[in-house]
């Protein structure tokens, strides 16, 4: 019978092992000679260096910075400093090879400038030294002046209290030596202007040490100016926009002293006018009338007058907004009725800044549906004092829900001349006037054929002109006109306006009216009694016309519609 052997092989416990320490950091444990073993070399990873050199402007060395360096997250455990020799010179050692690291260069009195490098690393496994990121010549700029600025309003006065901002760029700028890496440096400070408009920024680089330091064209040293919108009484309303701006240092340097700048007027709409006092004007409205009088080509006109662009419901406010501030309590809002002949003042509720406004009409003036109101604006700029007047209207109603036409649509009545007369009859030469409930848009535009008026009565013309059931026509009702601050005298009516109406866009009316007349060979002329029927001929109308009456709703009106003759109240 065999016997086995038993075999005791030693085992070799690393965890028993004593630490293998790298402390010349070369790749290689401390005292290893011969390594043929992963177990006895350190981790094999290739380490570099990261060095440069710290100059002012002037090219003299800078002892003593601060160096910090960050790689990964072990800056917060274990900082990576150091300070710059007599040379300016900085180094450090160990480095990963490979590593993106970001380092901080800064000095009391100089800016502080951060750049971004790549350590190289080397091809095959094999433990290197000689990876070194050199971020060359650094240099910084020193930050022991003062750069004024004196700051005006638009109206020429010192904008005490406005707050700037200033970035001197760039304060330090790094030559590189063959080595890809970013570098940002600039100093940005804050000052409030004084009494008299002058703000101070210190601590920042000189023009000329900006000079030295940047280059020419987009690059150049320089400065870059932010104002905030200036309220030098604090009373909400804005005495001048704000400002941003570039300044060269070299142009500084020519100029010297404190440079001044006139700031722009506040507004709503930058870029679109001029920056003068003429730019003052409504920018931004939903009655769509007022901004009739700044458009600049007819399409925008039209816009402006369109019917459904200018409806306001029931109890909602008009919004307008100006291009700048208004002076506080001089906007004046007057509303009236077609007429003009009585004004309401709207109720004015202005925004914090006082460049827009809320209007409301009062309860003193119902606003019924379709029908169509002016309103006149007064305001003065509250950096200008320039005074405008707008006019424009709006009609009442919901553009979502056309006001019916189906009852009450409208009235025919005359004013009687023969007040005399005990009994009211419509006599030849006198003025019919029709008022429909609501606000009609009348055909326009070559071929635009009138409604006709025709009458349930003889009227003595012997081919029944103007009666029922003729094909000789009737009475064209004429869209009225607007009531103005003179008396019309080249129709029957006879309206004065209190209050001065925008013809411009006085288009869409309930309004028409005819001057009817009579015919008789012998004898006086016949009349036509109160409660006779007229009819107004809208479906004759459709076939002769290119485009139909219409409701501002934008309703075509193409059945005939009748109603009975009565007489206006004296």
């Amino acid at each position: 019978m065999k016997k086995h052997l038993a075999v005791v092989l030693p085992l070799l416990v690393l965890g028993c092992a004593k630490e293998l320490e790298d402390k010349d950091q070369d790749g290689i444990a401390d005292g290893v000679r011969d390594p043929d073993s992963v177990t006895v070399v350190a981790p094999a990873n290739p380490k570099g260096t990261v060095s440069g050199q710290v100059l002012n402007t002037r090219r003299e060395a800078l002892a003593d910075v601060s160096v910090v360096m960050t790689i990964g997250s072990a800056t917060a455990e274990a900082p990576f400093t150091t300070k710059t020799d007599g040379a300016g010179n900085f180094t450090f050692k160990g480095v990963p090879a490979g590593s993106e690291v970001l380092v901080t260069v800064g000095k009391e009195g100089f800016a502080t400038l951060r750049a971004s490098a790549t350590v190289p690393s080397a091809a095959g496994n094999i433990p290197i030294n000689n990876g070194n990121a050199n971020l060359g010549v650094i240099t910084l700029a020193e930050t022991k002046s003062t750069v004024r600025f004196t700051l005006l309003t638009p109206g020429g006065r010192p904008a005490g209290g406005a707050q700037g901002y200033l970035e001197a760029m760039p304060a330090g700028t790094i030559s590189l030596n063959g080595t890809a890496a970013t570098a940002v440096s600039s100093v940005i400070v804050s000052a409030q202007a004084d009494a008299q408009g002058v703000v101070s920024f210190n601590n920042v680089p000189a023009p000329a040490e900006l000079a030295r330091i940047g280059e020419t064209g987009p690059a150049a040293g320089g400065y870059r100016l932010w104002v905030d919108p200036v309220d030098v009484n604090t009373d909400g309303v804005l005495e001048a926009g704000g400002y941003a701006g570039r300044f060269d240092a070299s142009t500084l340097m020519v100029y010297g002293g404190s440079q001044l700048i006139q700031l722009p007027a506040p507004r709503n709409d930058a870029g679109s006018g001029a920056e003068d006092g003429g730019s003052f004007r409504v920018v931004s409205t939903n009655v769509a009338s007022f901004s009739y009088a700044t458009a600049t080509t007819d399409a925008a006109r039209a816009q402006a007058k369109e019917p459904l662009r200018n409806m306001l419901r029931p109890g909602e406010p008009l919004f307008v907004a100006f291009s700048s501030p208004v002076q506080k309590d001089s906007l004046l809002a007057t509303v009236t009725d077609e007429s003009g002949r009585t004004g309401v003042p709207m109720t004015v509720t202005p925004n914090a800044t006082w460049d827009a406004f809320s209007l409301a009409v009062p309860s003193q003036l119902p606003i019924g549906e379709g029908q169509e109101y002016n309103v006149i604006l007064r305001a003065t700029s509250a950096y200008t004092g320039a005074s405008l007047s707008w006019k424009g209207y709006f009609i009442g109603g919901d553009f979502g829900r056309p006001k019916s036409t189906s009852s009450g649509f409208l009235t025919v009545a005359f004013k009687d001349a023969n007040v005399a007369g005990s009994t009211p009859n419509l006599d030849s030469g006198e003025c019919v006037i029709i008022t429909f409930n609501q606000a009609l848009v009348p055909p326009e535009g070559t071929g635009a054929v009138p409604v006709e008026a025709y009458f349930d009565a003889d009227l003595g013309f012997p081919d029944n002109r103007g009666e029922f059931g003729t094909d000789r026509g009737g009475f064209p009702a004429l869209v009225a006109p607007a009531p103005m601050t003179a008396a019309a005298s080249s129709n029957c009516f006879d309206e004065r306006a209190a209050y001065p109406i925008d013809t411009t866009t006085f288009t869409y009316t309930p309004r028409f009216y005819f001057l009817f007349a009579s015919y008789s060979a012998a004898g006086p002329r016949p009349t036509v009694p109160v409660d006779t029927n007229v009819r107004l001929s809208f479906s004759r109308q459709v076939l002769a016309g290119p485009v139909p009456y219409k409701t501002v709703w934008g309703v075509p009106l193409i059945d005939d519609v009748t109603v009975k003759l009565s007489k206006l109240a004296p």
